[in-house]
């Protein structure tokens, strides 16, 4: 311990020994302001030979001019079993030889006769609380402790009181400390061996087997567990048994596909590492991975760009076959984020193309504001043109001020035309959004509308985006980029067929039956433009009585009704269809007489027998 600090310790010790000291003799009284140098004493007292063992003795230092130099008292030290104390020793020399040792013993309210001279050295420490200064006093110099290898040996004793103290040691963790020893040889200590007592019993045996608790072997004990330790001392409930369907080598009773993975545990679902469901939890692949997600890097801002498939075409809307359409979104950290502009210039330019020019409707608009809301809810050809906006998904009806503007040039043309999305040259091209438009934060949803785009391959791109984050005075401007996946449809008989696809996406699109792809018909027998397999087979004939307005071909069913038997007198020409009509006139007096030889005879009824059952000519 520093000089300083010790000293300080010291001071602290006397002002609290001053207060309880009341019966000292007055003249004990130092006055440290008085002196240059000061040293450390440490002591305890010995009265007629019993050393240490008065409680609230005190001693004092006086100079040859009975000077007080020094004071304190001792009280009891655990760790020595003594009582021992603590004084500073002031001097103005730096070494001075004789002062005199004064001891006030506490018990009996009186002065012993002391035999100590004591040494001044200027910042010295003499004695220590482990091997204090013995100060000594005697009531009968030729009464105590004639021992002479003893620690309190008095010279002048000529009768031994019983009171002699011999060095032993003092170490309290030691198995042979001697409490009331002021004196030590720290050879002379022994201690038991680690984790036992003195008695070589273990200090610590929860279990009661003999074995200290820090020498116990942890384990299983049972032999009949997979980790049998012979060696374990001490279950520690480690042990572990062959369960079901692994046995004790971790080999599975039952794998089918020889994976690794015990059937019981199996997991199916997309274990493919490409696939964009992927999770290494499944074990086994189910078929259901998905490979068409778009490629997105996030900003470091926590912005990100999004592509979804919004629609995808049939091969039964003329002009939009083989189309999809998809909308690219603004990704954001928050739902008060708001998306401001999208605009291009120099090295920070905004792109968004395909393989395939975009889809662009007549009756559309560069700005989704810019299309007539009527056509867009009731025109799929309106409703699917390729437009840019922020945060609106409609047109909507008119506001002010205008919720969408744009700064329109040769990129907007072309855009229009169906070319790809490009703005990189004049500073501020591009589109934005007035900030009162509630549709340009982010959300609930966190996602922000920018545009949405028709092609008949996936898009890509990159856009330079200004948003205000939550929370910030200035916006930032945000350069995210999305990669087209290597998708499509990619069976070869389909209207779509990209053979540059790796993976299907579902999005094949066919023609439909009897027709190409162009909507044309691969059957028409009668060249009349109609499909063979949507023909319908009828009477064409306007004046038959089964006209059929649906038929497109004649199968000659048509029905004209009238008399149809030649030698009726209303007997109706081009009629195939009796409608029992027909009139006669019986002006022959003998209608019997077939055969016309004016009499009726048997040669008549075999004349009708002849032509019963022939068709009567026309």
């Amino acid at each position: 311990m520093p000089c300083f600090s010790l000293r300080l310790a010291i001071v602290g010790l006397l002002v609290c020994v001053s207060c309880v000291l009341r019966a000292q003799p007055q003249d004990w009284v130092v006055v440290p302001s008085a002196y240059e140098f000061s040293m450390t004493l440490t002591f305890t007292i010995s009265v007629d030979g019993l050393v240490g063992a008065g409680e609230q003795n005190v001693a004092a230092i006086f100079d040859g001019s009975g000077n007080c130099r020094g004071v304190g008292a001792t009280d009891f030290q655990a760790n020595s079993g003594y009582f021992t104390g603590l004084m500073l020793v002031y001097g103005n020399q730096a070494s001075e030889t004789g002062l005199e040792v004064r001891i006030w013993d506490a018990s009996l309210d009186s002065l012993p006769t002391c035999d100590n001279d004591l040494d001044f050295v200027a910042n010295g420490i003499i004695g220590s609380l482990a091997n204090p200064q013995v100060l000594y006093g005697v009531y009968d110099p030729l009464v105590g402790c004639t021992n002479p290898d003893a620690c309190n040996y008095l010279a002048s004793a000529i009768t031994d009181n019983g009171s002699c103290i011999f060095p032993g040691c003092n170490d309290l963790m030691a198995c042979n400390f001697v409490a009331a020893s002021p004196c030590y040889d720290n050879n002379t200590c022994a201690y038991p061996e680690l984790y036992f007592d003195c008695e070589g019993d273990c200090l610590n045996d929860f279990d009661g087997d003999g074995i200290c608790d820090e020498l116990e072997i942890g384990g299983c004990t049972d032999d009949r567990a997979c980790n049998y330790d012979p060696l374990a001392t001490d279950e520690d409930c480690s042990c572990d048994y062959p369960f079901y369907p692994l046995d004790c080598n971790g080999d599975c009773y039952i794998d089918l596909d020889n994976d690794g993975v015990c059937e019981a545990d199996e997991i199916a679902g997309c274990d493919d590492p490409v696939g964009c469901n992927y999770d290494p939890v499944f074990t086994d692949n189910d078929g259901s991975c998905i490979y068409c997600c778009y490629s997105i890097y996030d900003d470091a801002l926590g912005f990100s760009l999004n592509v979804e498939r919004y629609a995808g075409l049939g091969a039964d809307q003329p002009g939009l076959t083989g189309l999809t359409t998809f909308r690219v979104y603004m990704t954001c950290s928050h739902p008060q984020d708001q998306v401001l502009t999208v605009s291009g210039s120099g090295g920070n330019s905004t792109f968004i193309g395909s393989d395939n020019n975009f889809y662009q409707s007549a009756s559309g608009g560069l700005l989704v504001t810019d299309i007539d809301s009527s056509a867009f809810a009731n025109n799929i050809e309106v409703a699917l043109d390729s437009w840019l906006t922020i945060g609106l998904d409609q047109p909507g009806a008119t506001s002010e001020p205008a919720p969408l503007s744009a700064s329109t040039g040769l990129w907007s043309t072309l855009f229009e035309l169906g070319e790809s999305l490009f703005i990189g040259g004049v500073s501020g091209d591009g589109w934005s959004t007035d900030p009162s438009n509630e549709a340009s934060f982010a959300g609930d949803d966190l996602s922000v509308l920018l545009g949405q785009f028709t092609s008949a391959t996936p898009i890509e791109g990159s856009l330079n985006v200004t948003v205000l984050p939550f929370g910030e005075t200035e916006p930032v401007t945000i350069t995210p980029l999305f990669v087209a996946p290597p998708c499509g449809c990619t069976d070869p008989i389909s209207c779509n067929y990209d053979a540059a696809s790796t993976y299907d996406d579902g999005s094949c699109q066919y023609a439909n039956i009897g027709e190409d792809c162009n909507g044309n018909c691969t059957n028409d027998s009668d060249n009349d433009g109609i499909c063979d397999g949507e023909e319908v087979a009828g009477c064409l004939d306007f004046n038959a009585s089964n006209y059929n307005a649906l038929a497109t071909d004649n199968d000659s069913s048509c029905l004209y009704l009238g008399c149809t038997y030649l030698y009726a007198t209303n007997y109706t020409l081009g009629s195939n269809s009796d409608d029992g009509s027909c009139l006669f006139e019986l002006s022959n007096p003998c209608p019997a007489d077939i055969n016309g030889d004016g009499v009726t005879t048997a040669a008549d009824i075999l004349s009708i027998l002849a032509a019963y059952g022939l068709p009567c000519q026309q």
